[in-house]
């Protein structure tokens, strides 16, 4: 079951690395981050939606239940915004590098919390998976903005808090309640800001909508298997499997954008991979 659920968050990964190329698609053509935001969340909570109406099973929320799905929806929308506050004061490489420490603070958490064992075999994966994805991304060293950098390792210690405890806030409520009320809280959220800003605005060409819908599908369907599978693997695994969406963000970027990949990126999209393997592999 390990392997089927590992296989399913790397689809999960590959579903949101393509969102990654269609938001590409969609901001080269003008749609700004906040209707590109509303929209993907609520295309996540529509998903969702539809899965727990298809159960046909009565939605019983505790308030207090309610509040920590609120509280997670806060993650999402603060992930989302210091993520984008990186990417502006950094070469979005190296914000993405940045983010990317989140399964480095993951393990460590969730070690804290008795959770998970830190050993040294997973401390050789994530450094191998980072290492790994530092070659995928072209990161290279420059002087760096300290408010870039804070942004994006604050965007990496956010969705730990995501990740970790997500089981915690709502022990109460099924991943897939619980994952709709959070969804949809940051769906409301985002929408508002964006309504109230005058940001929420349609696209205005064809290849804008294109990018808009396939960024939604594809964000939506991968964050909500993230979020279903979660409880399955547990937060540790999870970041580390989730270390392959850079990697898939790079190979589809290559195969319909046209972007270059060097020797050098593939070999270290390879070690990403053995890295998630070996992570999984027991003694």
């Amino acid at each position: 079951m390990t392997w089927l659920n590992m296989a399913g968050l790397a689809c999960c990964a590959a579903s949101l690395g393509t969102a990654h190329v269609c938001a590409r698609l969609a901001f080269g053509q003008g749609v700004n981050l906040l209707t590109a935001a509303t929209t993907r969340a609520g295309c996540a909570s529509l998903i969702l939606l539809v899965l727990l109406l298809s159960r046909g099973r009565p939605w019983r929320i505790p308030p207090r239940q309610a509040l920590g799905c609120v509280m997670l929806g806060v993650f999402v929308v603060g992930q989302t915004l210091l993520v984008q506050i990186a990417v502006k004061r950094l070469p979005v490489t190296v914000a993405l590098l940045l983010f990317y420490t989140y399964p480095f603070f993951t393990a460590m958490a969730a070690s804290l919390l008795g959770d998970h064992r830190f050993d040294r075999r997973l401390a050789l994966s994530l450094a191998a998976a980072f290492s790994g994805l530092a070659l995928v991304l072209g990161v290279s060293p420059e002087a760096l903005d300290f408010a870039g950098v804070a942004a994006a390792l604050g965007a990496a210690l956010v969705f730990t808090g995501t990740l970790t405890f997500t089981p915690r806030l709502a022990p109460g409520l099924e991943a897939p309640l619980r994952t709709f009320l959070m969804m949809g809280a940051a769906t409301l959220m985002v929408g508002t800001a964006a309504g109230a800003s005058g940001n929420l605005e349609a696209p205005t060409s064809i290849v804008a909508w294109g990018g808009l819908a396939g960024l939604s599908v594809f964000y939506g369907a991968g964050i909500v298997g993230v979020f279903l599978l979660l409880p399955r693997m547990g937060p540790v695994q999870a970041a580390v499997v989730m270390n392959l969406e850079p990697v898939f963000v790079a190979v589809i970027a290559w195969l319909t954008l046209g972007e270059q990949l060097s020797a050098l990126q593939a070999a270290g999209a390879a070690l990403v991979v053995a890295a998630v393997i070996g992570a999984q592999v027991k003694r």
